[in-house]
């Protein structure tokens, strides 16, 4: 099965492929301040040439993590584009060029499928998330860096790189128990122990049955805008590596359902995106675990340094260190 995309012609004028990494900076430079109409609705996403698009990153780290994410999914026969060129801008952001996969998003062409269609194209889906989580590692985060970039879980503070499973479910369990800041400067030692440990707080969805620490390759934001319906094969691509990394495994699925749903996609557009979900998740619902992940984002979100005691009394550890 082909996961990457066809070579260009060896004669190509394509500058990704002739300009040196100077006069690429430039020209990405150039091209990012006049835009074509053709571009894509994220700032940091350029349609560059008719063979690659050029997305920029604010550390090299980060890039690099992207890079070895596309390589592993090329090694389970998962298609993702190339990662072809890293280069450094002036302004010190770091480009990435990757070669275009030519063909529409699930998002722009969903209200035209058919119910068919839709199912045939989950399985295909199912079969790439199967794939990634035979993946498995003891620690979360990036496969390089183990910097944890997991929108559930931004905060102040952050999740420590390489975090253990264990310290994932403590921190999850923390937030789904928070209330204010007024509440967890009144705790004991014990209480942001028991906090922690779920303390009969967290739902049981959390336990997928599979094993409760159980970290797997994920991509992390599987939105129909990130899943491209390859002209002619009718294949589907996967881009926008910048989350992925291990996690347990409902956050795939919370993170596909995490959508606001375009207007135009109706009740039935939105009913398919449901059923696609559910069996690319693996034919169970991790809607408990989805809708406890938007009331830890929600929470985080409104109280950003709410792990700041729990942290100071040693309990849960932080990327951040606490100012006294």
């Amino acid at each position: 099965m082909r996961n990457t995309p066809p070579e260009p012609d060896s004669e190509s004028n394509d500058p990704v492929d002739t300009l040196s990494d100077r006069d690429l900076a430039k020209y990405i430079s150039k091209a990012r301040q006049h835009p074509s109409t053709d571009t894509t609705p994220e700032s940091n996403t350029l349609l560059l040439t008719s063979l690659y698009v050029s997305k920029f990153y604010t550390s090299l780290p980060h890039a690099h993590d992207v890079q070895l994410s596309i390589l592993q999914a090329h090694a389970l026969g998962i298609r993702a584009p190339e990662l072809k060129r890293i280069v450094k801008a002036k302004d010190g952001t770091i480009e990435c060029l990757f070669t275009r996969i030519q063909g529409p998003t699930l998002e722009s062409c969903w209200q035209d499928l058919s119910l068919f269609t839709t199912l045939r194209l989950a399985v295909q889906l199912r079969t790439m998330v199967q794939k990634m989580r035979t993946i498995t590692r003891p620690t979360a985060g990036s496969l390089g860096t183990g910097a944890c970039r997991s929108f559930w879980l931004e905060e102040f503070y952050g999740v420590p790189s390489h975090a253990s499973a264990a310290v994932v479910r403590m921190i999850v369990n923390f937030w789904c128990g928070f209330q204010n800041y007024g509440r967890e400067r009144k705790k004991t030692l014990d209480e942001h122990r028991k906090s922690c440990e779920g303390g009969g707080i967290t739902p049981p969805a959390v336990e997928d049955g599979r094993g409760k620490d159980e970290l797997v390759f994920t991509h992390h934001d599987l939105a129909p805008r990130n899943i491209i319906l390859e002209k002619g094969t009718r294949n589907l691509w996967l881009v926008d590596w910048d989350e992925s990394g291990f996690y347990p495994r409902y956050f795939e699925y919370a993170g596909m359902r995490n959508l606001e749903y375009p207007l135009e996609w109706g009740w039935y557009g939105e009913w398919r995106w449901r059923i696609f979900c559910w069996i690319v998740a693996g034919f169970r619902s991790y809607d408990g675990q989805a809708e406890m992940l938007r009331d830890i984002r929600q929470k985080a979100g409104r109280f950003p340094g709410g792990r700041r005691f729990n942290i100071k009394a040693g309990v849960t550890p932080s990327e951040r260190p606490v100012d006294d």
